[in-house]
């Protein structure tokens, strides 16, 4: 009997770790699966919630070599610039909504992600990604990037949030 309940309670803590966010070695929390889908609507509505800070939408494709190569300087510049009026925003245009979260596990992306929808991505007008769209603190759309953003360009994008 004890050995059940041993390992009940084994599988009660792996149920329970695997539903909480992972921590990465440098104690910087990472996003969790599920990654919730977004509409136009929903896009609004993140876009409401980060209002006075300068956001940064990135799409982005899990099996798209320049994005794997500039989500980690995404992920530090966000680090560094999170509490200044800063936030990117992550657009994931994977069809298998597994591989985006495996790639946002992987590379430890700390700021939100979301699945976009195909409405999202055309209303944005998407075509090769990556593709970063820059909204000053107001809302108001200031730039698009479409490629690879280099770390100097995005620590400059978040250094327009002031403090």
């Amino acid at each position: 009997m004890k050995k059940i309940s041993y390992v009940l309670v084994a599988l009660l803590i792996i149920v329970m770790a695997y539903g909480c966010k992972k921590q990465s070695n440098e104690g910087v929390q990472v996003n969790s699966a599920p990654m919730e889908t977004i509409d136009y609507a929903g896009f609004e509505k993140v876009m409401a919630e980060h209002k006075g800070k300068v956001v940064m939408v990135n799409f982005f494709g899990s099996w798209c070599p320049p994005c794997k190569i500039e989500t980690p300087d995404f992920v530090e510049t966000y680090e560094n610039y999170k509490d200044k009026n800063f936030v990117i925003i992550g657009l994931a245009v994977d069809r298998n909504k597994a591989d985006a979260v495996k790639f946002v596990n992987d590379f430890g992306v700390t700021y939100p992600v979301y699945q976009a929808t195909e409405d999202l991505i055309r209303y944005f007008e998407v075509g090769p990604i990556p593709t970063s769209f820059v909204f000053t603190k107001d809302g108001t759309f200031l730039d698009k990037f479409v490629g690879y953003m280099s770390k100097d360009i995005v620590t400059k994008v978040a250094q327009l949030g002031g403090n």
